[in-house]
């Protein structure tokens, strides 16, 4: 067990070392950590659906007219009537033919790039992909090429020096750590002039952008499968691939993740029903509208105070101090003023990048912001 020693010491040195923390949920707004209630900052709920009545009560109904599990896989008897009337429903919001629901983002990522890559692929990857595509990639036993980030011209240079069987661009839509966007229609158009196949994660997308929620990877338009989760700005848990029925069926077969996994439960399922119902209606596109224009001007106004947000799009803001240590410290300060806000280092991001991970939700007051941009100055 010497290896383990080794790496939690050189963790520990370089001020890398992660460790769990219990974070009480209060409301979409707060929380409390180490007995002290906390403005949250940190996390995924951009449309403080986690909270909503409709979720919690349609969770409890499908628990209470299903069972607290799903009792086995969905080719096995997991799948319920009412799940597939849901991905029907996911299919008509996202424009695609088809939709299937998988347990998880990382789930669905590491599956789906697994059957439709093979050893005689090539997959051309955003160097700042999540790791569930990098995973996935690298199960695959395809070629594995990365591009600059947000470099097009490099991933055609890439493309034009690799002529494999089967070719696959990978890209998020919008990236988690830096809350940039992808040019979604240039990769459409990439893609096609190369006859390789587009595989989209909208996972910090959807629920945010789009008329009706959609998210940035929508319709079917020069996109062979777009995938996003239930886990972040829709409350509640799961992810779900769209795309066209031949593919749907063609992954109902290959896709380990989904072939050899227990169903969501029940509840699940219920949560996620209400959350497609709800971001589609005139209230929520209204909420996204703030929150999007929430979320620019506090960018801003860091990178006045004199901070580095790089080039977010999104409620995610990067503040980007470089030196873990920094980080650290910082992140320690804000919690001792009611804020929580988590230290993100490598190699979750590049080395020299250490920063904060600003996570705003449509929650948050004006008040709370204020309350950041005091502190933040405070730091610099």
């Amino acid at each position: 067990m010497d290896f383990v020693k080794e790496f939690l010491k050189k963790a520990d040195a370089g001020n890398l070392r992660r460790k769990l923390r219990p974070v009480a949920p209060v409301s979409a707004r707060e929380c409390i950590v180490d007995g002290r209630k906390c403005i949250d900052f940190s996390s995924n709920n951009y449309l403080a659906l986690s909270d909503h009545p409709k979720l919690k009560e349609a969770a409890v109904r499908w628990t209470n007219l299903y069972g607290a599990g799903s009792k086995g896989s969905r080719l096995v008897t997991g799948t319920f009537p009412p799940y597939m009337e849901l991905e029907r429903k996911i299919a008509a919001w996202k424009g695609s033919e088809a939709s299937l629901v998988i347990g998880s983002g990382f789930l669905a990522n590491i599956g789906a790039i697994s059957a439709v890559a093979d050893r005689d692929s090539a997959i051309f990857a955003d160097k700042l992909n999540h790791a569930s595509l990098n995973s996935g990639a690298q199960l695959s036993g395809a070629g594995f090429r990365r591009y600059r980030h947000l470099d097009l011209k490099h991933l055609e240079a890439l493309m034009h020096n690799d002529s494999p069987s089967r070719r696959i661009i990978i890209s998020d839509t919008v990236f988690s750590m830096d809350g940039d966007l992808a040019d979604v229609q240039a990769l459409k158009k990439i893609s096609h002039e190369h006859g390789a196949m587009l595989y989209l994660d909208d996972a910090h997308a959807t629920g945010v952008f789009g008329c009706k929620g959609e998210g940035l990877a929508s319709g079917a338009g020069g996109l062979d499968i777009s995938m996003g989760t239930f886990s972040k700005a829709m409350g509640s848990y799961g992810a779900y691939v769209a795309c066209s029925e031949e593919m749907k069926e063609y992954l109902v077969n290959r896709c380990g993740t989904f072939v050899f996994s227990t169903a969501l439960p029940p509840a699940a399922y219920g949560a996620i029903d209400a959350a497609v119902d709800l971001v589609q209606s005139q209230e929520y596109c209204e909420i996204r509208r703030n929150l999007l224009v929430k979320s620019a001007k506090l960018a801003e106004e860091i990178r006045w105070i004199g901070f580095d947000t790089g080039n977010t799009a999104t409620p995610i803001i990067p503040v980007i101090a470089g030196d873990p240590e920094k980080v650290l410290r910082i992140s320690r300060n804000l919690l001792e003023k009611g804020m929580l806000v988590v230290a993100i280092r490598p190699p979750t991001v590049p080395k020299g990048s250490a920063r904060l991970r600003l996570s705003l939700n449509s929650a948050h007051t004006d008040s709370d912001i204020s309350r950041l941009l005091e502190a933040l100055e405070e730091n610099l």
